[in-house]
């Protein structure tokens, strides 16, 4: 691929909202750092977004580019993220939902400033905020990343904070869109593309797999700074999207499981290859269906694991109406938190 070395991409995959659209556009623009390109693509919008588009793209600003693609039929969530980056010219990239909108103006500079000398670092991990509230994405202990700091952690360290001791997922993410390309990251079996969902009967989605496969090649930059706010439109794919909240945990066993099952390079891959086996192992209660177990041709370690789904529920029942008749934990005496209805 021949890329920009400095130039980062802001892939922006879109679908009505053209409010929110203009929100991630103005706080695209006004980062610090050049050469940049923001990428939309419209999703066959009810609603237009060119003329959104047109509102930031009539004054030429030096070392910045604004790409718009209007789609003549609706491609779904990932296939339209999927040709939006492939327009991409930056080493580096962000995928980026248009209703996000960048709060700290120097987040793209301070990541290309990080990466750059750092050949082995393909990732930048930040912090977000939800959109009216205080509520930040990440709990990352102060001991891991104090302030505004940045902390550079090798890949295995990072993949076993990352779901896991604070650093759950974030929208606020920087890669090497050059590395992450060779390795496929963006394709099957790393994500679930529409044809794929139709036939597996599950919502569309990646997990952000390339996580995981980027963490295995190398370190990755994490700051607890909040860079990000994460737009909570009823409209939003998550909220909206009736199959996604049906099938999102076989979504994600899906994603983690074919992690797992790949060939992962890389000096962190073993460590990046058992989080994806533990992350899959969350989801095992909702695997127990005959076109997921055709998928995997009914590898030996996927009926293992519905096995041990068949075996779990029980006990998951048991636990949860002793909760419901308890109340507390017997031996602390402190009410349970999680009380299944």
């Amino acid at each position: 691929m021949n890329l920009d070395p400095r130039k980062v991409s802001v892939v922006i995959p879109a679908y009505n909202q053209p409010g929110y659209l203009r929100r991630a556009l103005q706080s695209t623009i006004e980062q610090t750092h050049r050469p940049l390109e923001i990428i939309i693509s419209d999703d066959a919008s009810p609603t237009p977004l060119e003329p959104v588009v047109r509102e930031f793209a009539r004054e030429p600003i030096d070392q910045l580019s604004i790409k718009f693609f209007s789609q003549p039929q609706n491609l779904g969530v990932m296939d339209n993220f999927l040709f939006a980056l492939r327009q991409a010219t930056g080493r580096y990239l962000v995928p980026f939902a248009h209703d996000n909108r960048f709060i700290d103006r120097k987040f793209l500079a301070e990541a290309v400033d990080i990466m750059q000398p750092r050949p082995d670092c393909h990732l930048c991990f930040a912090n977000a905020v939800f959109e009216n509230s205080s509520r930040e994405m990440l709990s990352a202990p102060e001991r891991l990343a104090a302030g505004d700091s940045w902390v550079v952690m090798p890949g295995d360290e990072f993949i076993r904070k990352y779901r896991r001791g604070g650093l759950d997922w974030s929208q606020a993410v920087v890669i090497d869109h050059a590395l992450a390309s060779s390795l496929k990251a963006y394709e099957d079996p790393f994500m679930i593309n529409r044809a794929l969902a139709q036939r597996l009967g599950v919502a569309e989605d990646n997990v952000y797999a390339y996580l995981f496969l980027l963490s295995a090649v190398g370190s990755v930059a994490f700051s607890r700074k909040l860079v990000c706010e994460i737009g909570t439109p009823a409209e939003s794919y998550s909220r909206s999207n009736p199959t996604w909240n049906r099938t999102k945990k076989r979504v994600k066993f899906l994603i983690f499981f074919n992690l797992y099952l790949a060939d992962i390079k890389g000096p962190h891959a073993a460590a990046v290859t058992k989080m994806a086996l533990k992350q899959a192992i969350e989801y095992v209660d909702d695997i127990c269906d005959f076109k997921i177990a055709a998928y995997y041709r009914y590898h030996p370690v996927f009926l293992m694991l519905v096995i041990l789904s068949v075996l779990r529920r029980p006990w998951i029942e048991l636990r949860y109406f002793i909760k419901r008749m308890i109340g507390r934990n017997p031996i602390t005496g402190k009410a349970f938190k999680k009380m299944k209805r």
